[in-house]
């Protein structure tokens, strides 16, 4: 399957999900847009294809847990040892240290298949390594935010066909957002975690497990309480780093598992730097990449 195609069929099966259920307008773009905006104006979080197509659009939308990925519950003989107030300090803490990592993210981008990506929060550039149902590729997407478009370049190596290609691509308009309601996806920035967490606009939900390992989820609260069961955000109940994010359609397609991996000149080199191996051929770019 394509992945214009699968974008189609996961975008056609989320507005099923979300029917009237409407985000302000240009949300999702909005967001990503501010998350990029921190320290020099640059920032793209972990896009994988077709679930980073459907994620941004996700805020108000009233959905259950995936079938297999419903977090088990902690054991009746844990108690709380913190309050809520104490979590969310310490997760806002963790949340503003993300430029001390490379982010890496995982999900099935099709069928057989696997898109994992790499994330350098200071400087917003992405690689994402796609393998699985025969294809293995590498792609580079490097982005910067000039006035009110989103301006990137992407560097795309099939190891497959031993070619690659490179081409540049701006956004329309992305206008400001003036709503105020956190939109939870697997684009947002940490710092806009924070900053819902800090205006009340997040809560702490529930305790569970992820993988084995305790987690708290966080919830719409303020304006979108009501939607608390929209996006099933976790976070580690030990680190408070984030590890999954589960949207709707509520399918192992639209689940991204995510870990922060600490920074090494290597690390960061991989993520930052387009490697074109020796001998692949350059071909004009494609047509339905964006």
């Amino acid at each position: 399957m394509s992945e214009s195609q699968l974008t189609q069929d996961l975008q056609d099966a989320l507005n099923e999900t979300t029917a009237g259920l409407l985000a302000p307008a240009g949300a999702a773009a909005r967001a990503r847009t501010r998350g990029r905006r921190r320290r020099s104006g640059r920032w793209l979080l972990a896009v994988v294809p077709a679930v980073g197509v459907i994620a941004g659009v996700v805020a108000s939308a009233q959905g259950g847990t995936p079938p297999g990925h419903e977090p088990t519950p902690l054991p009746a003989k844990s108690t709380e040892v913190h309050t809520d107030a104490y979590i969310t300090q310490r997760i806002k803490t963790v949340l503003a240290s993300a430029d001390n990592y490379i982010i890496r993210t995982s999900a099935t981008s099709g069928p057989g298949q696997v898109t994992i990506t790499y994330l350098d929060p200071v400087t917003g550039t992405t690689r994402s390594v796609i393998t699985g149902a025969g294809d293995k590729a590498t792609y580079w997407i490097q982005t910067q935010v000039s006035g009110d478009k989103d301006h990137w370049r992407t560097t795309y190596v099939d190891y497959t066909k031993h070619t690659w290609w490179t081409k540049t691509s701006v956004s329309g308009s992305l206008g400001k957002d003036t709503s105020g309601v956190p939109v939870l996806s697997a684009q947002t920035p940490p710092s806009l975690i924070s900053n819902a967490l800090a205006l009340g606009e997040l809560r702490i939900g529930r305790k569970g497990q992820i993988n084995g390992h305790a987690a708290i989820e966080l919830v719409y609260a303020g304006k979108l309480a009501g939607k608390a069961n929209a996006v099933h955000y976790w976070v580690n109940a030990n680190t408070y780093q984030p590890v999954r994010i589960d949207m709707p359609p509520f399918t192992a397609a639209s689940t991204v598992a995510e870990a922060w991996i600490p920074k090494s000149a290597a690390n960061v080199k991989r993520t930052d730097k387009p490697q074109i191996p020796h001998g692949f051929r350059q071909v004009p770019p494609s047509t339905t990449f964006n």
